[in-house]
């Protein structure tokens, strides 16, 4: 600080020592918030790590049971034994059917958005207009002018494609 030589009031002196408090005390409750904040964080991160441990035992309990064996779950995953063994004791029967049963269940709904459409859904797409990659593709269809086709026509005559 730079050195004056102006004399102070009682008054101003009072008044900076109002602000100082008033500034620590913001301070203080700043600290305060932090504090909450960073034990909610810590506590959180303590959930979810608890939360993957369980599901990585889960996991591994029931790579085991579809394997056969700890050993050969160990081999194929490069777990330590130790640890596959420990989830298998940790991890109960009802949970790792409960498991299985979830993920089969996310395979089969998986396995049905990819195989497509039905015979019924097909029937209602080309009734409204769309192509289900079935009957006349529109190969041999009218090429209107101005409008730009993706179809065999456009790559059979590429001034049909061509768009002003």
């Amino acid at each position: 600080m730079a050195e004056t030589n102006e004399v102070l009031t009682v008054a101003e002196l009072r008044r900076r020592r109002r602000a100082l408090e008033a500034v620590d005390g913001r301070v203080k409750d700043s600290l305060d918030v932090l504090l909450v904040n960073t034990r909610k964080a810590v506590t959180d991160a303590a959930k979810a790590l608890t939360d993957a441990e369980t599901a990585a035992d889960e996991v591994l309990a029931l790579a085991a049971k579809v394997h056969g064996s700890p050993r050969t779950t160990a081999e194929l995953t490069g777990v330590p034994l130790a640890e596959v063994e420990r989830a298998v004791k940790v991890v109960p029967a009802k949970r790792v059917k409960a498991v299985q049963d979830g993920l089969q269940a996310k395979v089969t709904t998986k396995a049905s958005r990819r195989s497509g459409s039905t015979p019924a859904d097909g029937a209602s797409s080309a009734a409204a207009g769309e192509d289900t990659g079935e009957g006349d593709s529109g190969a041999g269809g009218t090429v209107v002018p101005g409008q730009v086709s993706t179809g065999p026509v456009a790559a059979a005559d590429p001034s049909a494609a061509s768009v002003s």
